[in-house]
């Protein structure tokens, strides 16, 4: 069992899947979170079937430099099945509920960068038919990227360049990454309202979709994003929709003949 990436990461070579030993090997958490139990019965479902699985491998710093962007790669190529959707919860954060994805027909694999409040564990629970495989990170903070200001509100031309994106495809990988400008404001910050994307589309040049992301508040700022596209869709024009809390909507494509 392999996943995708990883492999080409520092440490790579050496097996994925280890032994599991402590509470997990009994579906308990190692991490000892006192917020997981309630995060899992509130968007796993309380009666769900859930099991600590190294298939799904949560990929991030051990200790974050900037609180406001602490970088993730959630590779579940490595699960046998089809994953339906993968909800990405943080443990102690103001905002648990970091993102959803449905990778449809992406590989559930992705990239992304999230605020973060206090040192704790994000959590990456992906739905198979037999239920949810569940795969984690502690990080190391000091804490305050939710309740911080953006940087774009520092300067009086955010709004210059609003919504612009920018995009490649990889197509002999299959590696899309795209950046959006946004100032992902949670609402936290004295008098500033929250203002963040909610959601996030590809699409093929037909127009059916390919994947899609349901996104909160602690998406950091001008956030990243990295997916894998089998090379089908990879070779060809994909199309990029998102639209946040306040009802602005973006559009952009990448790939094909652009």
């Amino acid at each position: 069992m392999e996943t995708l990436l990883t492999r080409l990461l520092p440490g790579g070579d050496r097996p994925l899947i280890l032994p599991v030993t402590g509470a997990a090997a009994v579906g308990g958490d190692a991490f000892d979170s006192g917020m997981w139990p309630l995060h899992r019965e509130t968007w796993l479902g309380g009666n769900a079937l859930w099991s600590n699985d190294p298939a799904v491998a949560v990929l991030a710093p051990k200790a974050a430099e900037d609180s406001a962007h602490v970088p993730f790669l959630i590779d579940a190529t490595a699960l046998q099945g089809r994953v339906e959707e993968i909800v990405v919860t943080i443990d102690y954060s103001p905002f648990a509920h970091g993102l959803t994805f449905r990778p449809g027909r992406a590989r559930p694999l992705l990239g992304f960068g999230v605020k973060y409040e206090s040192a704790g564990a994000l959590r990456a629970s992906a739905r198979l038919g037999d239920g949810w495989h569940v795969g984690a990170a502690w990080v190391s903070a000091l804490g305050g990227g939710c309740s911080a200001p953006s940087v774009a509100h520092a300067r009086p031309d955010w709004q210059q360049g609003f919504g612009e994106m920018r995009a490649r495809i990889w197509p002999e990988t299959g590696r899309l990454r795209l950046k959006i400008r946004h100032p992902q404001e949670t609402g936290l910050a004295d008098g500033i309202p929250a203002h963040f994307l909610t959601g996030l589309q590809l699409s093929d040049g037909d127009g059916v979709e390919i994947a899609a992301l349901d996104l909160f508040e602690p998406l950091e700022e001008n956030p990243s994003l990295t997916f894998l596209l089998p090379p089908d869709l990879a070779a060809g024009e994909v199309r990029i929709s998102a639209r946040d809390n306040l009802g602005n909507r973006f559009s952009g494509r990448v790939g094909g003949q652009t």
